[in-house]
């Protein structure tokens, strides 16, 4: 199946059979680095998993980032819903939504402080109301203006005018303004477990373009710490390419807290106390980037809040048919290849940046407050398997 008949698929929402709709059809988060953002993905690289998020055992979405983080699981959130949920909020109850047998839930969404503001206005569209009111057309015809090259939301026919559609769509595209080396040795993924999963990745290593250092200048260490006892890294945090606007890409190998917004916390003090000294955030000629490929896309329902009624005076008749959730996610080198220049450097020892072991993953909007996607890397179940033999 083709990736324009996969997204069309994706997009498409129904039945609808009951008064009460909340929908957020999500983002297509690329981090390739292909020149047009709507061009197909790099047909090297195949996608993990395609499909229901009830198919995967080792991977959640959350619909908020102070949900706790069950162990053992990859994690992913994604503010497309939470845009979703603000627009039925804010535009249409008015109020904090409450909902019966679900109040938990709704206080962490009513809470969240992810907004549209923490997206460029390019990348995203959110509108909530009444069928009665023309929502679906609005919908539609701005979706059409906003995301021409973009499948356009299909609503089942005939819904009724008491139905109300909360709908969210975001696109992101963090395109490296250098393409990375396809890493063609072996890389082993470990995961707390002990399993060792072999997976396709990306990076750079002094073999692979030991003097291109336009490359390596893109590289931004954020923060790194040393073993006490010995010379490497255990952990640090890069900016794939500190040049990409308007969003950015940051990969860090840290230790998770409880939820992903105590980790991102964590993480940020981290950043903010790491040396300001330039020398200490230059990615060396002689250190090591490698990430896995990661490339899936998921279709998510929230079933702790569907079929949960509204608590909302006036809204008591209405509960949640729908809690939709659509997400594809791409990062991998660009699709690209490099030429290179053959010099010699005498080298200091390196760092070793290598992403072998449980990670995270956020992108966001230079200079915003909140990112609009997080996911934390446990296990491989969601990474590029190996599947070819490699060099030693």
């Amino acid at each position: 199946m083709s990736r324009q008949s996969r997204l069309n698929k994706t997009q498409k929402i129904k039945p609808f059979v009951i008064p009460y709709i909340l929908s957020a059809a999500a983002i297509l988060a690329n981090s390739g680095c292909s020149s047009d953002k709507n061009a197909a993905p790099d047909p090297g690289l195949e996608i993990t998993y395609d499909g229901n998020s009830i198919g995967l055992k080792q991977t959640v979405i959350l619909p908020t980032l102070d949900t706790p983080i069950p162990k053992g699981k990859n994690v992913i959130w994604c503010s497309s819903f939470q845009l979703a949920w603000n627009q039925l909020k804010d535009n249409v109850i008015g109020e904090p939504v409450k909902l019966i047998n679900a109040e938990e839930i709704a206080n962490r969404l009513n809470l969240a402080k992810q907004s549209r503001a923490d997206i460029s206005d390019e990348s995203c569209y959110a509108a909530a109301g009444f069928v009665k009111d023309g929502i679906l057309e609005k919908i539609q015809t701005e979706m059409a203006k906003r995301f021409p090259s973009e499948p356009q939301p299909d609503f089942s026919d005939g819904l009724p005018i008491d139905v109300i559609i909360a709908y969210s769509y975001l696109t992101a595209n963090v395109k490296f303004r250098i393409p990375y080396f396809e890493n063609q040795k072996e890389f082993i993924f470990r995961d707390p477990q002990g399993n060792e999963n072999p997976v396709t990745s990306f990076g750079i290593r002094p073999e692979d373009d030991y003097a291109y250092q336009k490359l390596r200048k893109q590289i931004e260490v954020l923060y790194s710490s040393y073993h006490p006892d010995r010379d490497n890294l255990v952990e640090f945090a890069v900016d794939l390419c500190k040049d990409t606007k308007p969003n950015q890409i940051i990969l860090a190998r840290i230790e998770p807290k409880e939820t992903l917004g105590q980790t991102l916390a964590h993480l940020d003090d981290k950043i903010a106390s790491f040396t300001r000294e330039e020398y200490f955030h230059k990615f060396g000629i002689n250190d090591v980037l490698l990430v896995p490929n990661i490339f899936w896309r998921i279709t998510h329902h929230f079933k702790e809040i569907e079929g949960k009624y509204l608590g909302n005076k006036g809204y008591e008749s209405l509960y949640i048919r729908l809690a939709l959730q659509m997400i594809q996610f791409r990062l991998d080198h660009s699709g690209a290849e490099l030429k290179s220049e053959a010099k010699l450097y005498a080298a200091p020892i390196p760092n070793n940046f290598v992403f072998d072991q449980p990670f995270l993953i956020y992108m966001k909007k230079r200079g915003a407050e909140h990112p609009f996607f997080v996911m934390w890397v446990d296990n491989a179940e969601l990474l590029s398997k190996q599947t070819v033999p490699v060099k030693n």
